[in-house]
């Protein structure tokens, strides 16, 4: 029903739009290809003369007004006669007719009311204002398809969508559709590959389209660890037994310690840990652009180039999250946020003796549409690993109940979980100040310092 009645508007709009208006004596005439204009002269005439015939046609229908006809694009010159033999050359342009697609620009776009089209020649000029980058890919396709150019057959936020999800890089730029501040705006590469001669695109979006990420990380890590036995080492080997029960620690020490070369080590270990790791950081990016940010550090690996010689690698670890936003209609945003939480671990490989880094991460990525101020929550990133180790002696250590007595056990468990949460808002730049961390801080006096043992001092004290 809408629809229908956009349609109807648009009819009369158009039916009012083409009728013929007289006007004054203009410094430049402007015909569209295939239409006619009327125009009253200031003075009578007599005589007509157009410089290229097949731009443009005129018939004299009385001595005060003059009929042109739009025959095809191009640029010409009218001479015109009055009745006392002098003349005047005026420039002719026959463009292309602009009133349809303005028209159909009102009705699909009908809040957008700072799109401009200007005709010149066989191009047409698609400037002014939009709310988002929304707005300005329909305002685009609409004009490109009234130029004869193809567009793609999905709706333009279902094109916005796929480029987000599809590539590494959320969105491209339409060349000439840039926002307020000078940056591009979000549109698909498609349509900027498929750009057709003709259509000149100066459409900014006039709209804040700077998002702000807040985030919220945090990592929960438990691990746990038991081991008992009796380590028992001499000089023709390892012989590995568990004595706990019968003999305490001390005792068998001072039994064992450093006779005949023998070396014996009880192990009775409990160890319970706990790790807790929480970033929150705020980061602004414009909409198409992606943000990132990095808590943690840098390592090198070392790496064998072609020519046999060894280079290093940099490689990140930390807490660290790449998002890119793209600002839709109604206050919507697109959202491709992949967060990561890594650090390093060193290990021997089997039969070297060089320790190369590994390291322990835990990553997700994702792209949703959420309304601005909402919270998205990605969690369910858990890891459970347990390791369980029995060292025996051969043949004692299997013997049932005394065999205890010659084994060596250990369990390990570690239990990891991270959850981040994500709030995306619309912002501005500010011209107030914000207060700093360090504004609060005030150094301590000496008596302060090693008296009182502040490390700071009192607000106010110098």
């Amino acid at each position: 029903m809408r629809l229908a009645c956009r349609m109807s508007a648009f009819v009369a709009l158009f039916a009012a739009t083409v009728s013929v208006a007289a006007m004054a004596s203009p410094s430049i005439y402007l015909v569209p290809v295939g239409e006619s204009r009327v125009y009253r002269l200031a003075r009578p005439i007599t005589r007509v003369a157009v410089g290229n015939p097949e731009v443009a046609d005129y018939i004299i229908l009385n001595p005060s007004e003059l009929y042109l006809l739009g025959k095809q694009t191009g640029a010409t010159n009218l001479i015109v006669w009055d009745q006392n033999g002098n003349f005047t050359s005026t420039p002719l342009q026959v463009s292309r007719n602009i009133h349809p697609i303005e028209l159909m620009l009102k009705v699909v776009l009908p809040k957008e009311s700072d799109i401009h089209i200007f005709a010149w020649g066989p191009a047409l000029v698609l400037a002014g204002t939009v709310s988002d980058a929304l707005a300005a890919e329909t305002a685009y396709r609409l004009v490109k398809s009234y130029m004869g150019g193809t567009v793609q057959e999905v709706n333009p936020e279902t094109t916005l969508v796929n480029s987000a999800s599809g590539s590494g890089s959320a969105a491209t730029t339409i060349s000439g559709i840039s926002s307020g501040s000078s940056a591009p705006a979000s549109v698909p590469a498609s349509a900027a590959s498929a750009s057709i001669p003709g259509v000149v695109n100066l459409l900014k979006v006039r709209d804040s389209q700077q998002v702000r990420l807040e985030v919220h990380i945090a990592e929960v890590s438990k691990s746990y660890l038991e081991t008992l036995g009796l380590d028992w080492t001499q000089n023709a080997g390892n012989v590995n037994s568990l004595m706990t029960g019968f003999v305490s620690k001390a005792t068998l020490e001072l039994f064992f310690k450093n006779k005949n070369g023998n070396n014996v080590k009880v192990e009775a270990t409990s160890k319970n840990g706990l790790i807790k790791i929480l970033a929150e950081p705020t980061i602004v990016a414009m909409s198409g652009q992606e943000g990132y940010f990095l808590v943690g550090g840098k390592i090198y690996t070392p790496t064998v180039a072609s020519n046999g010689s060894i280079d290093y690698v940099e490689r990140t670890y930390g807490v660290g999250l790449r998002f890119t936003p793209i600002v839709l209609n109604a206050g919507r945003i697109l959202l491709k946020v992949s967060p990561e939480v890594s650090e390093p671990n060193t290990v021997a490989p089997a039969g070297t003796t060089n320790n190369l880094p590994s390291f322990k991460v835990s990553y997700a990525s994702t792209t949703v549409q959420m309304k601005e101020g909402e919270n998205l929550v990605i969690g369910g990133l858990l890891r459970d690993k347990i390791t369980e180790d029995i060292a025996r002696v051969p043949l004692l250590g299997d013997i049932p109940i005394l065999g205890a007595l010659f084994r060596h056990t250990s369990k390990s468990s570690e239990t990891t979980e991270l959850i981040v949460v994500v709030r995306p808002t619309l912002v501005k730049a500010s011209t107030t100040a914000p207060e700093l961390p360090t504004d609060r801080f005030v150094l301590p006096t000496k008596k302060e310092l090693f008296i009182d043992g502040k490390l700071e001092g009192s607000r106010g004290v110098k």
